[in-house]
């Protein structure tokens, strides 16, 4: 029995690792291929080179299509931020049957596919004769990335003592003394890791920013989406994308070393 516990726990941490493998094949190939010297994608590569990271620092126009989905994703973060905040602490302040239901509703975009959003919208902008422009684009983003915020300000909430409000009022600080004070410092981890997410989440939307972005201001999924249609895949996006991946992994780690914040996907 005991030689055939060991034998079990061999095959799961062999299965484990085989798994984590799987996972992360994606992501290796796409740094390892950075780092080759060929004029197309080669992985293994067959010489080491930053040639396409020299190339990517000298391109003005993924440089550009970089900084509007920057713009676009910071800007749609801190508005969804602004809205969802009040809208958190109304919802969990509310009845347990008020609380699940606005849960739901808030969390309903997630379930829509993005391809009905981006189809929707473009028919919005027909029939009102609005073209794509930074501010139509930031709205839908803001639609898209709400529900997440809500998910994880919500968790934070869910931990958040009420009655240190009571006592707080009782000691004469007015309403908003009492949120920027005592319920915002306590529920701010989630606001943050929230707002990060919901950044990411901006960052790499493609559908919908397709349907809906004019052509004079492209993102950066929608240029890399654009170019691999009609030219194939150029080796620096390869750079590009293992520089995201580098910032996301520091992110990740700092986030969770300082705040914690898988409790708030538990």
């Amino acid at each position: 029995m005991r030689r055939q516990g060991k034998i079990g726990q061999l095959l799961l941490i062999v299965v484990s690792i085989l798994i984590m493998l799987f996972l992360l094949a994606p992501i290796i190939a796409v740094v390892g291929g950075s780092f080759s010297g060929e004029s197309y994608f080669s992985f293994p590569p067959k010489t080491l080179s930053f040639r396409w990271y020299i190339a990517a620092s000298h391109n003005s126009e993924y440089l550009n299509s970089l900084a509007n989905s920057l713009k676009v994703a910071a800007t749609a973060t801190i508005v969804s931020a602004i809205i969802c905040l009040p809208a958190s602490v109304a919802i969990f302040k509310g009845s347990r049957g008020f609380t699940s239901f606005m849960q739901k509703v808030f969390m309903a975009p997630i379930f829509l596919p993005a391809i009905v959003w981006g189809v929707g919208m473009l028919l919005l902008m027909g029939k009102i004769g609005v073209r794509g422009s930074f501010p139509l684009l930031v709205a839908a983003h803001v639609v898209l990335i709400t529900p997440y915020l809500i998910r994880v300000v919500g968790s934070s909430l869910e931990e958040f003592n009420f009655t240190l409000e009571d006592a707080a009022v009782s000691l004469g600080a007015t309403p908003s003394q009492t949120f920027f004070h005592v319920t915002l410092p306590l529920i701010s981890p989630g606001v943050i890791v929230g707002a990060v997410f919901g950044f990411m989440v901006s960052f790499s939307e493609l559908i919908i920013t397709l349907f809906i972005a004019g052509s004079s201001f492209t993102t950066f999924p929608v240029r890399v989406y654009s170019e691999m249609r009609t030219e194939g895949l150029n080796p620096m996006v390869l750079a590009y994308s293992t520089i995201i991946i580098v910032v996301v992994l520091l992110v990740s780690i700092v986030g969770e070393k300082c705040a914690r914040w898988s409790r708030f996907f538990s």
